[in-house]
């Protein structure tokens, strides 16, 4: 019998990196969900596409995320819906977050891509609509940057993981009814020269809150990370998930899953891309049965309500 094994963190589209529609999108996804090594179940929301449309037309909110509930009813109990949205346009993200936690049943809020979508957390609009997911007791999912590089570093752009987690912490302290993902905190650099900010995020919450917070989870992205070991040890294993950023850009046919995220630039994956290579990283990083099922698919049962 294959292991269950929930990803929280996977981006899906119907066009393809050259814009163009990809009708096979659920054939391919299908395929790809039933060749795995477990029986797979995604948490997932709109891909690099749709996150370009909604910045030149707010209507695209409710398109995308409606592309996502198409996808999550092909797969009833496979795949579970997250809203992307934008606080810069508030009344279209209201609305969107309205039909999919009212009425579709999705799991989650974000990415969180500020980011991309040039906003900070504790904007005024971000903070209506952070409590309005706390209200729907829904989960808020927050990009962090996995790593830098010192070498040319430019602030405020995809990598400035301190700044981002500064943010959130911040509303997090306003909003202490919501509950935070940290979304690929663990995580490493694809070259040498970069630096994962792994280690540093972790610090920075002990030091903020003196523990672990009650409303937080981490997400592993790369279960290669040295910081791995750290997170067993010190994070409570009950607020560890496994989310790999794994995307659709490449294909159909799709890559594995558990290609790592680099791969879509240029990267090699450093390991076997399946589930079985995950859980050796995490039973060499002292993991027990008992936290390699939790790590897998119970904390984020728990936590999406998942049946």
């Amino acid at each position: 019998m294959k292991p269950t094994w929930i990803d929280t963190h996977i981006h899906i589209s119907d066009y393809g990196t050259d814009g163009v529609k990809r009708d096979n999108f659920c054939q391919a996804l299908g395929d790809l969900l039933d060749s795995s090594d477990a029986d797979l179940k995604f948490v997932v929301s709109a891909d690099c596409d749709y996150n370009s449309r909604i910045l030149k037309d707010p209507s695209y909110i409710l398109k995308c995320n409606r592309f996502v509930h198409e996808v999550c009813q092909e797969f009833p109990g496979r795949v579970f819906g997250s809203c992307l949205i934008t606080p810069n346009a508030y009344e279209e993200s209201l609305e969107a977050m309205n039909i999919c936690f009212g009425e579709w049943g999705f799991v989650m809020l974000g990415e969180m891509l500020g980011y991309m979508m040039k906003f900070n957390l504790t904007d005024e609009n971000s903070l209506k609509l952070v409590q309005r997911a706390a209200e729907f007791d829904v989960p808020i999912q927050v990009h962090l940057g996995t790593y830098v590089t010192m070498k040319g570093y430019a602030p405020n752009n995809s990598m400035d993981g301190i700044a981002q987690i500064a943010d959130m912490i911040r509303c997090a302290d306003t909003v202490p009814n919501a509950k935070w993902i940290m979304a690929h905190a663990i995580g490493c650099a694809p070259f040498q020269h970069y630096i994962p900010w792994a280690n540093m995020f972790l610090d920075i919450v002990q030091g903020h809150y003196g523990c672990f917070p009650e409303n937080f989870w981490v997400e592993i992205r790369d279960f290669y990370c040295k910081a791995l070991p750290r997170v067993i040890q010190e994070v409570p294993h009950d607020k560890i998930l496994s989310g790999t950023d794994w995307t659709t850009r490449i294909g159909p046919p799709f890559a594995p899953y558990g290609t790592c995220f680099e791969a879509t630039q240029g990267q090699k994956t450093p390991y076997v891309p399946c589930v079985a290579t995950f859980i050796d990283y995490l039973k060499k990083a002292g993991a027990t049965d008992d936290v390699i099922e939790l790590i897998a698919h119970k904390n984020a049962e728990k936590l999406f309500k998942l049946k």
